[in-house]
This record gives structure tokens, C-alpha cells and sequence, in this order.
């Protein structure tokens, strides 16, 4: 009959995960893996929100004279990218036209003024013209465009947007200080930023 040490070691016996803690650290990898790669940043390098810098823009207006929003220097700047076609984007016109009437040339805290930085989606250059002439919208200074339709234009993507209407309202430096404000709140946004 064999003799039992009991003052030995015992023999440890490989530590092997067990099937429950070893299929948790695979979900664990496999969700961290996926997350990693679904949160990739835009082309732009930067997410569009709240302190950070508006990427530039250049385009034409309806003249054909090259705009570009970095050339809007010292004022509070709404930029709104819109279409014809959209009404949600039409319905906004009156009450817009009343805050940019009422703050155009507004002294602010940290900027002169305020500017609609109106960029169009149309493909067709009368349709565009057409909705700023019934919507009374055309005496804003800066509509500008590239007529290549919202599904060909590369703005969307550059502005990490899918529908519109969509906005930015930036301070003076091109610093993004809102995004899609109701017509209420951008009012009450900018009487908050008067002198």
C-alpha cells in the first residue's frame, strides 16, 4: 500500500479558464473589437460639436463669385445647409428672416454682427433661386452652392450630417457654440451674446 506525504505540496493542476469565464473574455475582445472600429473619427479628423472649429468651406454664390465661410471675419455666423425641396428647411424662412433681421447688426459680446451662412443642396440652380425669391430670403448676403444635388455633394459628409435642415452657429473665431437650434433657442442664444 502506497504512503500519502500529507507535509508535501500538492501538485497544482493547469489553470485552464473555465468554459463560462473563457467565453466572457472572447465576448469582452470581440465587443471591444467591434466598438474600436465603429467609432472611427471623420475625414475631418474631428466630431462637429461644441468646441471645436468649423471645418472651411468655399463656394459659389448665385453670381458665381467664389465664398468662403473663413472670409465672414468678427461675426456670430448660422450655418444652415438646405434644399428647395425640403420643406421642414422652407417652413424656417419667416422666423429666420426675423433673427437676422433683428441681429444682423447687433454688437455682440465677442463679434459685430451676425451672418446666415446659407448653403444650398439643389441640383438645379432655379430651383435654388426660385425658393429664395417666394421665401423672401434672398437679401441675406451669403447664399452660396455647388448644384450638384445632396446625394452627389461631398458637403454632407465633410459636415457629418444625413438630412436636413442642419446647422452650426459659430462664435468668431469659426468655433462651433450650437448645433440645430429650434428658430426659439437660436433667438434667445443670441440675445444671451449681446454686449
Amino acid at each position: 500500500m502506497p504512503t500519502t506525504n500529507f507535509l508535501a505540496k500538492p501538485k497544482k493542476a493547469p489553470i485552464l479558464p473555465s468554459n463560462k469565464s473563457f467565453r466572457s473574455l472572447f465576448f469582452l475582445f470581440f465587443f471591444g473589437w467591434i466598438l474600436l472600429f465603429s467609432c472611427k473619427s471623420s475625414d475631418s479628423g474631428t466630431k462637429l460639436i461644441n468646441g471645436y472649429k468649423l471645418p472651411d468651406i468655399s463656394l459659389e454664390d448665385i453670381n458665381g463669385k467664389n465664398v468662403k465661410l473663413s472670409d465672414l471675419k468678427n461675426k456670430l455666423v448660422l450655418v444652415e445647409f438646405w434644399a428647395s425641396w425640403c420643406k421642414p428647411c422652407r417652413v424656417k424662412h419667416p422666423e429666420l428672416n426675423r433673427i437676422y433681421d433683428t441681429y444682423k447688426d447687433a454688437e455682440f459680446k465677442n463679434a459685430d454682427g451676425f451672418e446666415i451662412f446659407y448653403v444650398d443642396l439643389d441640383d438645379k440652380k432655379n430651383a435654388w433661386l426660385n425658393a429664395m425669391k417666394k421665401d423672401s430670403i434672398a437679401h441675406w448676403k451669403y447664399h452660396v452652392a455647388d448644384l450638384v444635388g445632396m446625394k452627389k455633394s461631398a458637403i454632407p459628409k465633410q459636415f457629418q450630417f444625413e438630412q436636413i435642415p442642419t446647422s452650426f452657429l459659430i462664435n468668431a473665431d469659426g468655433i462651433i457654440i450650437g448645433k440645430d437650434y429650434s428658430e426659439d433657442r437660436l433667438f434667445h442664444e443670441l440675445k444671451f451674446r449681446l454686449k
